[in-house]
């Protein structure tokens, strides 16, 4: 019966979510009257929005249909620094239009490994609506990619940088993103539980949240292997980090990384 009612419930989520993006492929399109080129970038926004969603929707069904949990990743070889400039892009002008400055920083080497870049889209929508929540007007927000050394996982290079022979001492084994912000930042004591359900920081002057967006993102990077953690303090910003290990995790490597998730740098 549960899996009946969701099953309806995205049924009726997509026949909506095709009426909206079909409305503004028309808008776009200029076939309902004429619009400027600010008006067609941010019907373009939509589009990409609910195709976005669609995409969500279409793996909460496949996992249902497994049986697995809905944070249960699909490992398909990717490469991480397309996805964050796919995310980027998407989000530029609604970053503009909070007169923010938004920025990335990505490297110029690709990082391709296993990993389920769907999932990974939401755990980084996520850190990033948040970001913008909770930085106000004239503040920045920037996104970076790096390889990283993880001591608790065995070195290995993914094929792309094995093959130019540019990596440190410690082989990188795990791909670092970093989404930092110049809000109004987190008290330490906040720090392990804002990764919990329906947890919201008391943070004065800063809007509040449903406290879902982070606990999400974590049960993705567990469910990667990996660990997410963020480093900030009040009236300093904050820089939310998680780590993507470049080799797929077994189930009981798994259930071990879960255990240390928390866990700082």
């Amino acid at each position: 019966m549960k899996s009946t009612r969701l099953a309806m419930a995205m049924h009726d989520l997509r026949g909506s979510l095709a009426v909206i993006s079909g409305q503004a492929k028309l808008l776009r399109a200029g076939k309902l009257g004429m619009v400027n080129p600010p008006q067609v970038a941010a019907l373009a926004d939509i589009v990409s929005g609910c195709q976005l969603i669609e995409q969500q929707l279409s793996g909460m069904l496949a996992a249902d249909a497994r049986g697995s949990s809905p944070w249960e990743p699909v490992l398909v070889p990717s490469d991480l620094r397309q996805c964050l400039l796919r995310v980027y892009d998407s989000l530029q002008a609604e970053f503009s239009g909070h007169q923010l400055q938004f920025e990335i920083e990505l490297g110029k080497l690709a990082m391709v490994f296993p990993f389920d870049a769907h999932l990974v889209t939401r755990v980084l929508m996520n850190l990033l609506q948040n970001a913008r929540r909770f930085t106000p007007p004239g503040g920045w927000v920037r996104i970076s990619l790096a390889p990283h050394f993880w001591e608790r996982r065995s070195a290995q290079l993914p094929a792309d940088l094995e093959r130019r022979g540019r990596y440190p001492r410690k082989l990188p084994n795990a791909a670092k993103v970093v989404v930092a912000d110049s809000g109004c930042g987190i008290a330490p004591e906040y720090h392990q539980e804002i990764f919990e359900e329906y947890f919201s920081t008391p943070a004065p002057g800063c809007s509040a949240s449903s406290g879902l967006g982070l606990a999400i993102a974590h049960h993705i990077i567990q469910a990667h292997g990996g660990k997410i953690w963020v480093e900030s303090a009040p009236r300093k910003g904050s820089r939310f980090c998680f780590l993507l290990p470049y080799v797929a995790p077994s189930a009981t490597s798994r259930s071990q990384a879960e255990s240390v998730a928390d866990c700082g740098d």
